[in-house]
């Protein structure tokens, strides 16, 4: 038995959005034979934009059942069925979400009629219920609602049905095949091909643009996976109906992917990466002048709006950055926001500091030394190139980073492996140094000096 199912929801995020409406059709493979549908009440608000798009409005559904009332008959009528939408993940991942929260484990097959669709009726100019529908003839009533978009699907199943000759029905419900996994306006043969090395993969909308942007160790591996979850994931579920084709570029090791990733979500923004959009889970040292004319350093948040001379991943690694300058460079406690106190800092009294934060000392003496300061932060951190595993076994790759700043990654032939500085800099591309590559090669580092895979080289020692 197949259940036809459409739902009406308040957004696309199964996490917290909300069902409005649910309408199930029972259909016995020829013709459907029973049907339940009842408003619900979701109990937040309904945007307006969905309530013109439906018609239904939040008046509608204040007296209307709530999930959890009817929970037993919805579970009753789909758990011993092979549950049928058009984009299906969609339906299924709500329904499920919301079953799960009131204690009922749904795991049913499930068949997307977009999907069935494409392989049996190809070539059509779309695949949305609404022009599918008009192209073939069936007349949906009350569209965008639960009922009449269900009813609409019902009839396009039993047309399918009729006309399945390859038998995609029965090979999409086979187990093993992932068919009920895959994005619904993607071929599998596609994903199939996928490359299972390491990588940066991409994934495009309707019309190219690039909406996601993620590194994997096995790029196949990884991308099934963003599909297996996506019932239970409002955001994995969203990015699967938006996913209209995967292009990839291998990039040979780990340490490469994460740079590369980290670069093209800044390049691109992709809309539905969320980390390494923004900078501001770094932190910096920047430096200001006060109304006195004394040059201060100072540690906060990475922001592009202050004049920042050095990125740190977390709060500590900056303190004790910045805690070795102000000894070195007798700089004063206050001055450098390390220490706090209505008069002079603490340094001052131990005879360290010379005094500016008392006036003692000049703005043109004191910021002599601080100038001093920020030349050294310039030639602070080492210098030294990652080795790794290039794209190919004849292949080797190389990050480079000067004095502490991150110049970008290259590849050379393995049998010709360049001896000299400037030979190996010269297989280089550059890349952008941000905050995000500085975290990422600071916990690399700190986590792969033993590994065998790769080897790093400080340019002293060439």
């Amino acid at each position: 038995m197949y259940a036809i199912v459409d739902i009406e929801t308040t957004g696309t995020n199964a996490g917290y959005h909300g069902i409005t409406e649910v309408a199930i059709y029972m259909h016995d493979g020829e013709k459907v034979v029973d049907s339940w549908q009842s408003l619900i009440n979701p109990q937040v608000e309904i945007p307006p934009f969905i309530q013109q798009m439906t018609g239904i409005t939040n008046e509608m559904v204040a007296t209307a059942p709530l999930f959890e009332d009817v929970a037993a008959e919805i579970y009753a009528l789909l758990h011993n069925t092979i549950f049928v939408a058009h984009n299906a993940g969609f339906d299924y991942g709500f329904i499920k979400a919301q079953l799960a929260n009131c204690g009922y484990a749904l795991h049913t097959k499930k068949l997307c009629t977009v999907r069935l669709s494409r392989k049996i009726i190809p070539g059509m100019k779309s695949y949305s219920l609404g022009r599918l529908c008009d192209a073939l003839g069936i007349v949906i009533h009350d569209r965008h609602r639960a009922a009449g978009d269900a009813l609409a699907t019902a009839a396009l199943f039993t047309r399918l049905v009729k006309q399945d000759t390859g038998e995609h029905i029965q090979t999409a419900l086979k187990r093993g095949t992932k068919e009920q996994l895959l994005p619904p306006h993607m071929d599998k043969h596609m994903l199939e091909n996928l490359p299972t090395a390491c990588g940066v993969y991409y994934f495009h909308d309707a019309g190219g643009k690039i909406i996601y942007v993620g590194k994997a160790k096995n790029i196949k591996s990884r991308i099934y996976g963003h599909f297996t979850y996506a019932d239970s994931d409002g955001k994995e579920n969203a990015l699967r109906d938006a996913v209209h084709d995967i292009t990839t570029t291998l990039t040979g090791n780990e340490l490469v992917a994460l740079l590369l990733e980290s670069e093209e979500i800044k390049r691109k923004f992709p809309r539905f990466n969320n980390a390494q959009k923004k900078w501001d889970r770094n932190f910096c040292i920047f430096t200001f002048i006060d109304q006195l004319g004394y040059r201060h350093l100072a540690i906060e948040r990475y922001s592009a709006k202050k004049e920042v001379l050095k990125v740190f991943p977390d709060y500590l690694s900056a303190r004790n950055y910045l805690n070795d300058k102000l000894t070195n460079f007798q700089l004063c406690g206050k001055l450098t926001h390390l220490q706090t106190s209505r008069a002079a800092c603490f340094n001052h009294d131990l005879g360290f500091c010379l005094g500016a934060c008392v006036g003692k000392e000049q703005p043109d003496a004191y910021n002599s030394r601080i100038a001093e300061a920020i030349a050294a932060f310039k030639e602070d951190g080492d210098s030294y190139f990652i080795f790794g595993v290039g794209r190919s076994p004849d292949e080797t790759a190389v990050v480079c980073v000067e004095k502490g700043h991150y110049l970008g990654f290259g590849y050379f032939h393995t049998e010709s492996t360049p001896q000299d500085l400037e030979s190996i800099k010269s297989c280089i591309k550059w890349r952008p140094d941000t905050p995000d590559v500085q975290r990422i090669l600071t916990g690399w580092v700190s986590r792969n000096l033993q590994n065998k895979h790769y080897k790093i080289v400080k340019i002293s020692d060439l």
